[in-house]
């Protein structure tokens, strides 16, 4: 088998420098996965994709879901009939979408963040703090918190579409998961480290496999996986946790940077266990379990 590799952020594509490094970081960790397996492994630029991408048999993609880059080049590796070893364009389309996510757990009755549509036209209730986000922002970029008029007034001219949500306060959970027709094996529980700056959230750790789930992690992405039935390969939930609830934020598509620290985490070779998927389901992956709950920060 011979695999395209391609990494948008690096691969010449614009971004911010935290992400640019985050990609580099799921770059290097994947292409580390492939070098102990039996493939071609090539790497593509962004200017020769489209010609790399009809000499191969399977391509893995990694890009943000911002302004329909992902499923844009998920959509290219289906159209040429290739292998496609991440989630496909039309689950990509809905999951990009933070306010259509937010819609299909509702209406899966799984517990998530209330969301609406930011309108500036609305008065919101200016005693309470929100979190407005790109409807289909990545990680924390371009998002705001709002505790205050004066934060209100800071508020800068939105010009794309963004969503509204009650800040809450609680743990910032991810999940690192395989999925495959509704069905779903988390891999581990990762903590995540957030700053505040100047009104922004900023990632600054994850303590990846940081605690042994008990069982109710698992129900939850179940519950996830039988929303999101289309759903391939490596996903990322991210959760906030309360004392008192556990809410779904985001569903992402795609590699995270919790990835990067799996493989020493777990000793579980997330790449090996995608090529499986393609021939059995989630069920039967040969994959060690999720035992040795060993922390890595990345």
């Amino acid at each position: 088998m011979k695999v395209l590799i391609f990494e948008y952020i690096t691969a010449n594509g614009e971004a911010s420098e935290s992400l640019a490094r985050e990609g580099k970081l799921m770059l290097e960790a994947l292409l580390s996965n492939f070098a102990t397996l039996p493939v071609e492994v090539i790497v593509a630029t962004k200017n020769d994709f489209q010609n790399q991408l009809k000499t191969v048999d399977a391509v893995w993609v990694i890009a943000p879901e911002c302004d329909g880059i992902l499923e844009r080049f998920c959509r290219d590796v289906e159209h040429e009939n290739k292998i496609l070893l991440t989630s496909p364009g039309k689950a990509v389309a809905l999951t990009a979408n933070k306010f259509t996510t937010f819609q299909l757990l509702n209406a899966a009755k799984i517990q998530t963040v209330p969301t609406e549509i930011f309108n500036a036209a609305c008065h919101y209730d200016q005693t309470k703090e929100w979190i407005i986000k790109p409807i289909d922002g990545v990680g924390a970029e371009n998002t705001f918190l709002i505790t205050s008029e004066k934060d209100w007034n800071a508020l800068p001219a939105l010009d794309k579409n963004y969503i509204i949500q009650p800040h809450l306060c609680g743990e910032k959970t991810s999940l690192s998961c395989l999925f495959k027709n509704g069905f779903v094996r988390l891999l581990c529980v990762n903590a995540q480290i957030f700053a505040v700056k100047n009104q922004q959230y900023v990632l600054q750790n994850i303590n990846v496999n940081c605690e042994i789930d008990d069982g109710r992690y698992q129900k939850l992405v179940s519950e996830i996986a039988q929303a999101f039935p289309d759903l391939f390969g490596y996903v990322g939930v991210d959760l906030i946790e309360t004392e008192n609830a556990c809410f779904v934020l985001e569903i992402n598509p795609r590699l995270t940077t919790s990835f990067v620290g799996i493989e020493k985490a777990l000793g579980v070779n997330v790449a090996e266990c995608v090529l499986q998927l393609l021939h059995c389901d989630v069920q039967n992956l040969k994959s060690r379990p999720n035992t040795l709950n060993i922390e890595v920060q990345i």
